[in-house]
């Protein structure tokens, strides 16, 4: 995920629409839809990347990333997985319990 972000790209990859990645980041489709990427877009995609990064190398690869981000539950916040986290404002959390497990703590 190098280089420039890539909405529709980073859309395709999570399995969701480019108005689902607009809303999970917060802000408009057409922030998201523009060509080139505005420094809206880029600074709202910005932390959703790096999330995905740090969890890849969790986890081992991409797709084992995404499927934690979608599906998995982070039981030590209730029953909401990392993209209903993000979605509710909360992706700084999502990126400290990250730093957390990376740093040996259980979550």
């Amino acid at each position: 995920m190098g280089g420039a972000p890539n909405a529709r790209a980073l859309a395709a990859q999570l399995d969701i629409s480019l108005a689902q990645l607009a809303e999970l980041v917060g802000v408009n489709r057409s922030t998201l839809a523009a060509e080139p990427l505005g420094k809206k877009g880029r600074e709202a995609l910005l932390p959703l990347l790096r999330l995905l990064v740090d969890a890849s190398e969790m986890a081992g690869s991409l797709d084992r990333a995404v499927a934690w981000f979608k599906d998995t539950p982070i039981t030590s916040m209730g029953t909401k997985t990392a993209m209903e986290h993000v979605r509710d404002g909360n992706i700084a959390w999502v990126q400290g319990h990250l730093t957390n497990i990376a740093n040996g703590s259980y979550a």
